[in-house]
């Protein structure tokens, strides 16, 4: 009797599977077919579409490939997802920049928005709607005008500090930097101190923003946005799921933290001027939640910190491997500076060379390459190309910023091009589309572009002009650096280099002697931000 129920149960069990295997063919495999008019791509398979040829890392040159042979304009599915590829700006400036209301949404994001950042708190996660524009216009308060000129002191001072420290322990220079990304977000938001690396503030976030990038990476997770059935996996055979969601809270908690600290410091009368004071005060909150209003300071903190970071990681990989750029820079600030004085705020509209530096920065290794996915919120037209409604679109900065049509020798590390025209292209962008184009894609394109732009230049252009000038910088002739894309950039979400050696050396008695008395100055400015 036993048995026959048994029996009985399993052929139901097959049969059930065997039914819901059916229905995910009957729709994934029409669902898996490009639409008509669709623009080209390589060639796909049933219910996969193109997602086997999708390369867990370094996407960006995936794209680049396929760039080469379909054009600037590249289609692909996923699954049921309809995906298109940007490699060119013109494209771009139509789409993201011209056609904005239509193309600055988000695709849905199960791993972000359910298991990591529930409740609508992360911006990076949010459609185009009121959300996103409350925690836009939240987070776009500390990087207007007025605020960006009040944060140049702070800015001025933990470079000082960082130089000090670079002259203390050279070997260290890659943390040092690392550092000041996070510093200045740290006091210009919260109004505290991350005086040293191994500052529980300093290294706690850089611990929780690497395993965000880490589950936000390509291929970290299943497909689930693609397939949506997998979610229903249960969790003990889905790890992620309480990876991310754990992730999640650390998060939390480590903003919660931050949040807490500085609301305790006010109520005692003794926090430093910043940004997260005004905000609890009311003047800039829009309606938030407690939890929305702790993530914009989260969020500042994650544009602020590894992006910067990165940069000027990149910054000292570009020196070292091209010594005649670093003794033409450091030419220019020395005519400007001399011996006597570090470069400050006041100095860097007088370094047009080291301004093309950190611009040849930006196009020749963009940060997060492959850009971040927009969706298309209705049918559209362009080129001839079919787009439906719910496309997710890539702008593919790495292609953009490696056009061989716009930029001569564009995998060359060259300066001089942005000196020639603002633009940095061949073709004189600056006279001929120079009303409908970005002087780089580096901070993206749309509605949806970085608002800190500015903020993060003044950063990387300070503390670029007093490196120059304070050291010289040479490769470990022992472990030459690798300028492969694929060896300089890590796989995480923001794509920064991994880490390398460097020689730093203090140019001379007299540029350590003005370090340390602007470490002097620092310190003073800086003691309010303690505890």
């Amino acid at each position: 009797m036993m048995l026959t129920v048994l029996a009985y149960v399993w052929k139901f069990v097959v049969a059930a599977l065997a039914f819901a295997f059916a229905s995910l063919l009957v729709y994934y495999v029409p669902a898996s077919r490009r639409p008509r008019n669709f623009p080209p791509g390589p060639p796909g398979l049933p219910v996969l579409g193109n997602l086997h040829q999708m390369p867990s890392k370094k996407l960006f040159l995936k794209f680049h490939e396929w760039q080469k042979q379909y054009g600037p304009v590249v289609g692909l599915k996923l699954g049921p997802l309809n995906v298109v590829v940007l490699s060119n700006y013109k494209p771009v400036r139509e789409l993201y920049d011209k056609r904005g209301n239509i193309y600055s949404s988000r695709p849905d994001h199960y791993v972000g928005n359910n298991l990591i950042c529930p409740d609508e708190v992360h911006i990076l996660f949010q459609p185009y709607g009121s959300t996103w524009r409350a925690l836009r216009k939240a987070a776009v308060g500390l990087l207007n005008g007025p605020s960006i000129e009040s944060i140049i002191p702070l800015q001025q001072a933990e470079s000082s500090q960082t130089m000090y420290d670079i002259m203390q322990t050279p070997e260290q220079w890659f943390e040092h930097l690392r550092r000041y990304a996070a510093a200045v977000i740290l006091e210009a938001v919260y109004g505290q101190r991350g005086a040293t690396y191994d500052d529980p503030k300093i290294t706690g976030f850089f611990e929780i923003e690497m395993a965000f990038a880490e589950i936000m990476a390509a291929g970290a997770t299943p497909p689930v946005d693609a397939f949506p059935f997998l979610k229903h996996i249960p969790s003990f055979l889905a790890h992620y799921k309480s990876l991310a969601v754990a992730v999640g809270n650390k998060q939390k908690a480590f903003y919660n933290a931050l949040f807490d600290k500085t609301k305790a410091r006010m109520e005692r009368g003794d926090t430093a001027p910043c940004y997260m004071q005004k905000l609890l005060e009311g003047s800039l909150q829009s309606g938030l939640s407690h939890d929305q209003l702790v993530y914009v300071g989260g969020i500042l903190l994650e544009a602020g910190s590894e992006t910067s970071a990165s940069n000027l990681h990149l910054f000292v990989l570009a020196m070292i491997s091209h010594p005649e750029v670093l003794k033409k820079a450091q030419k220019e600030v020395d005519d400007v500076c001399g011996d006597s004085v570090s470069p400050s705020a006041k100095h860097i509209r007088h370094l047009p060379y080291m301004r093309a530096i950190m611009t040849e920065i930006f196009r020749w290794r963009p940060l997060a390459p492959e850009g971040q996915p927009h969706m298309l919120t209705q049918d559209d037209w362009y080129d001839g190309y079919f787009l439906p409604k719910g496309t997710i679109v890539f702008a593919n900065t790495w292609s953009i910023h490696h056009d061989e049509s716009e930029y001569d020798k564009p995998a060359e590390f060259i300066p001089e091009r942005w000196l020639n025209n603002k633009f940095g292209t061949t073709a004189g962008g600056d006279t001929v589309d120079g009303d409908n184009r970005r002087i780089t894609y580096a901070f993206g394109a749309s509605r949806r572009v970085c608002p800190g732009q500015e903020m993060g230049e003044n950063s990387l252009m300070i503390n670029m002009a007093k490196m120059v000038w304070a050291f010289d910088m040479k490769a470990d002739p022992d472990s030459p650096p690798d300028l492969d894309a694929r060896a300089t950039y890590s796989d995480s979400f923001v794509g920064g280099p991994h880490a390398f050696p460097a020689i730093l050396t203090v140019r001379s008695q007299k540029h350590r002697e003005v370090l340390e008395r602007d470490h002097r100055e620092a310190q003073e400015f800086l003691r309010r931000y303690e505890d």
